[in-house]
């Protein structure tokens, strides 16, 4: 296996003090983005962060604004040179069809102020998170933040994914559907349609309201994805006291995010063979009972897979596929 995880210089010249040859990976997420600089050989020169650069939510031009504020960042605090630049690989939520593509390339060369012979390929997100966690584009990924998705890959090349439809259509199993699916439950329980709970509590405090139908502008005049999702943290907390209600929202997200392994399994036509899964995303990898439960619903399902650690992360798995392109 290449390796993955990137590392200091030892002991070289200041970027100012030589010409450095460089390769870039980033990740694009949906609430944050990490774009780093490394060498050819996979020593990491320099990092910057950033917010989200999925153009679902902020639209083409806030993606623009967005990537030229990273290489900005990158430029003004290393001092890299982006006619050194030998190739790029960037990894955006929300970036699928060919067309999309094409044109966040277009938007990649731009933002970096990147000449034509430099190798830029974009892929959507999962993918360089796939490639990090296995350190190859093989295996079965589960990605559990904001959002929810997995991505499988064979040795043959096919690559299969299951869910990544956004908030609207699906995210099952994320931080998001967990906190809308909180909040549907506190509106629930006062109106009588649904069992006590405390998220109703919970709710109102959260959202700084004193009032039930309060939440109703709370939600929707100030729509943000993320804050939604953040109500999970506390959805995850009256689990833990013992909220019947939220018990069943999380065991409900088991369900659906071991769905979306076994499916893509299924697809890649490795329902009855040896295989490896991993998951990452903060969401998932920070709740240890949803990891397990979600983990006990595959196996089952997929008794000869087995469930390891990611290698490195997606930006990680972008810096890995960038210095692939360069033998390519």
């Amino acid at each position: 296996m290449e390796r993955l995880l990137l590392t200091p210089p030892q002991e070289q010249p200041t970027i100012g003090e030589m010409s450095t040859a460089w390769i870039f990976g980033l990740d694009g997420g949906g609430t944050s983005s990490r774009l780093q600089a490394a060498t050819p050989d996979g020593n990491l020169l320099h990092a910057v962060y950033g917010g989200a650069l999925n153009p679902r939510s902020l639209g083409w031009e806030g993606t623009r604004k967005a990537l030229s504020s990273l290489f900005t960042a990158l430029y003004a605090q290393s001092g890299l040179d982006p006619a050194e630049c030998l190739a790029g690989v960037a990894g955006i939520a929300g970036v699928d069809r060919k067309d999309d593509t094409a044109f966040m390339q277009n938007l990649l060369r731009q933002a970096g102020g990147f000449g034509a012979g430099v190798r830029l390929t974009v892929y959507n997100d999962s993918i360089p998170a796939l490639a990090g966690a296995f350190g190859r584009i093989e295996g079965i990924l589960l990605i559990s933040g904001t959002g929810s998705i997995a991505v499988g890959a064979n040795a043959a090349g096919r690559i299969v994914r299951s869910g990544g439809w956004g908030h609207l259509l699906g995210d099952e199993g994320s931080a998001w559907w967990v906190g809308r699916e909180g909040i549907a439950a506190a509106a629930r329980f006062h109106d009588r349609r649904g069992p006590q709970t405390s998220l109703l509590a919970r709710a109102l405090a959260f959202f700084r309201v004193r009032e039930p139908f309060e939440l109703i502008p709370a939600v929707y005049e100030a729509f943000d994805k993320a804050t939604i999702a953040q109500f999970a943290l506390a959805v995850a907390e009256e689990r833990e006291k013992g909220d019947s209600v939220a018990e069943a929202i999380f065991q409900r997200a088991a369900d659906e995010l071991a769905l979306l392994v076994t499916s893509t399994a299924i697809r890649l036509g490795q329902a009855s063979q040896e295989g490896e899964i991993a998951f990452t995303g903060g969401f998932l990898t920070n709740n240890p009972r949803l990891a397990r439960d979600t983990e006990a619903r595959i196996l089952a399902v997929l008794p000869r897979h087995r469930i390891i650690a990611p290698a490195a992360d997606a930006v990680a798995g972008a810096c890995l596929l960038a210095r692939q392109s360069l033998r390519a």
